[in-house]
This record gives structure tokens, C-alpha cells and sequence, in this order.
């Protein structure tokens, strides 16, 4: 009785197995992509602009006057730039 049990249960596991990509390639994703890409689309374009901008004044001021040294002010200007740049960088790495 186990092993016919077993066979069942082997059975049960490759179907699951065998429909699980048939399942994945139903699901419409568009509606998170689209929330995604406009996520992207605001950090980079003018509004990330106008925020970058923005902390870039309030590291200056704070250098200047002295709370920051200048190397945590240069670890703002290397985050600011590797934002701006991410999506160039993944378009270079996935786009053929």
C-alpha cells in the first residue's frame, strides 16, 4: 500500500511541476510594471532633477558650515549619481 501511495504522491509532484510554467505565463503583470516604471520614471526625470538638486544645496550648506566633512558629503554626490545613472546602467547590461 506505501508504494502505491508513493507512486500517487510522484504522480500529484509532476504535475505540479509540469503546470507550474503554464501557470506563470497566464499572469498579466502590466499593472505592476507600469507602477514600476513610473516609480523609475519620477526618481529619474525632473522631479528625481529638482530632489537631487535639492540635496545637493542641503550637503553644501552643511559642508560649509561644518556638520558634514567632506567625505560623507561626497558619498551624497556618488548615491545622487548612481541613481540618476541606474537606468542607463541596467539598459547597458539587458538591452541587446
Amino acid at each position: 500500500m506505501t508504494s502505491k501511495s508513493s507512486f500517487v504522491a510522484l504522480g500529484a509532484m509532476a504535475l505540479i511541476v509540469l503546470t507550474g510554467p503554464a501557470l506563470a505565463q497566464s499572469i498579466d503583470l502590466s499593472p505592476v510594471q507600469t507602477l514600476l516604471q513610473g516609480i523609475v520614471d519620477a526618481i529619474t526625470g525632473p522631479l528625481g532633477i529638482v530632489i537631487g538638486t535639492l540635496a545637493l544645496i542641503g550637503v553644501f550648506l552643511s559642508w560649509l558650515f561644518g556638520i558634514l566633512d567632506f567625505r560623507q558629503a561626497l558619498w551624497v554626490v556618488v548615491a545622487i549619481a548612481g541613481i540618476a545613472a541606474a537606468p542607463t546602467i541596467v539598459a547597458a547590461i539587458w538591452t541587446t
